[in-house]
């Protein structure tokens, strides 16, 4: 019984007084919270890219509306609601049922999903609609469904984008773990989510035929630049932040999870997307389909990396530091 309970005060003495990983998140059950949010980043990111190509490649852009959505609804919810437990008692996170809304992030999560699939819904029928001239330009009903469906893309738009970054926020709000503590999270899993779904939606216009290839990739050059610097001044930020988010950084750069960052995020995730997309810019032709096809799965391998890296290498301040610098 002595050293049950000497072991027990080594173990608690040892997480107040040093950094220790979270694992909540990341390990067993955790695994789920990054599936989640993979498919989260991948469905918002096609849905937000498909509205941007709606009037130029109608049905990829439709298609890309319909995957990216079942991502959200039949992959990234349901792997959030199993993690939480109870899954069948969601509602409870909808006011006037509850006020954990106000305070949780993951709360928030839920219910801007939900309300995101229901104007989702509305959007891609309307989409539909038009993608299929069902209903054609110059015809009685266009004016209403073209308006109706502009209408719901920003509805869409917005609660689709709040989908795709919530988890940032909220693993921002943690300020026990001090290299997640930034707003610059957030914005980097919306741009990383966004460059994924331009190449995604690079693959249903591979299937559709549509011209979506060409702009897509300029789009995605710009992109990848931009993601590539937001990561650069987070993990600079996080430096100088504090011991314990340097600490962080140095576990993801040079530590065990160095072959994540630098295969997963780096290699695959940016720089093998980029030189495709670069080489098909100065060649002036497209990249052959299988070139494309092994560009889409390094950017989807890097999807999984980016979440699982800075999942992993979340590290707890210490409660009892013994300075101001952790």
């Amino acid at each position: 019984m002595k050293i049950q309970t000497s072991r027990q005060w080594m173990v608690t003495h040892e997480w107040m007084i040093k950094p220790m990983a979270q694992t909540e998140w990341i390990s067993g059950k955790g695994l789920l919270v990054w599936l989640a949010e993979v498919f989260s980043a991948l469905g918002t990111g096609l849905y937000i890219a498909s509205l941007f190509f709606f009037k130029h490649s109608p049905l990829t852009a439709f298609w890309g509306l319909i995957f990216g959505w079942i991502m959200i609804a039949f992959f990234k919810l349901p792997l959030h609601l199993v993690y939480l437990g109870k899954p069948w008692r969601f509602w409870r996170a909808f006011p006037p049922f509850s006020t954990n809304w106000t305070r949780s992030w993951f709360s928030r999560g839920i219910v801007f999903t939900t309300i995101f699939l229901v104007f989702g819904v509305v959007q891609m029928v309307l989409q539909g609609l038009m993608a299929y001239d069902v209903v054609t330009e110059g015809g009685a009903h266009w004016n209403g469904v073209y308006a109706s469906n502009w209408v719901f893309m920003v509805l869409a738009g917005l609660t689709c984008a709040v989908t795709g970054i919530y988890c940032g926020f909220a693993m921002s709000y943690c300020k026990s773990v001090p290299f997640w503590n930034t707003g610059l999270l957030p914005i980097i899993f919306l741009m990383m989510g966004i460059a994924d779904g331009l190449a995604l939606l690079m693959g249903v216009g591979l299937v559709t035929g549509e011209g979506v290839i060409a702009p897509a990739e300029s789009a995605t050059r710009i992109v990848l630049i931009v993601n590539a610097l937001l990561i650069l001044a987070y993990l600079v930020n996080a430096n100088y932040q504090s011991v314990v988010a340097e600490l962080a950084v140095k576990e993801l750069i040079v530590g065990r999870l160095a072959w994540v960052f630098w295969l997963g995020i780096v290699i695959l995730g940016i720089i093998v997307p980029f030189l495709v997309s670069v080489a098909s810019y100065f060649t002036g032709e497209e990249a052959s389909a299988g070139l494309l096809v092994f560009a889409i799965v390094c950017h989807t391998i890097g999807a999984f990396s980016l979440k699982y890296g800075v999942l992993k290498v979340g590290i707890y301040r210490p409660l009892l530091p013994k300075g101001a610098a952790y």
